[in-house]
């Protein structure tokens, strides 16, 4: 089933959001690792900076690091709180026919929320050796 079959087919933003929930699943999944990962690598890059000044021991580029490091850590904070405050907004606001979506962007990991269904049989095409 193409993507166009799939809308024409939805009739309802609830069916919509049933048929597309592992397209949703996996914005989750990006939303996450950016929630994640962005500050981590802010973090980690920001303690390099810092480590490179201390084995230089110069008390100039000691200090400028230290302000990197500060700025980067709240610039890693912020990347953070933008994604969780969206997340709540969002969910505080959906209509209840729209929560399965917004609880699959946010919280991919939930159960309802697998890319493919528990319920459906997977054929495999046989290979042969």
């Amino acid at each position: 089933m193409n993507l166009g079959n799939m809308f024409s087919l939805a009739t309802s933003s609830t069916e919509l959001c049933t048929t597309l929930g592992p397209v949703w699943t996996i914005f989750g999944y990006i939303i996450f690792a950016i929630k994640i990962v962005v500050p981590l690598l802010l973090i980690v890059t920001g303690m390099i900076a810092l480590a490179k000044a201390v084995m230089q021991q110069d008390e100039k580029e000691i200090k400028k690091a230290q302000g990197v490091l500060i700025s980067k850590l709240i610039t890693a904070v912020l990347v953070y709180l933008v994604i969780t405050i969206t997340g709540v907004v969002v969910g505080l606001v959906s209509k209840e026919d729209w929560e399965g979506c917004a609880k699959c962007a946010f919280s991919p990991f939930t159960a309802g929320c697998e890319i493919v269904d528990s319920n459906e049989v997977v054929n495999h095409p046989k290979t042969d050796e």
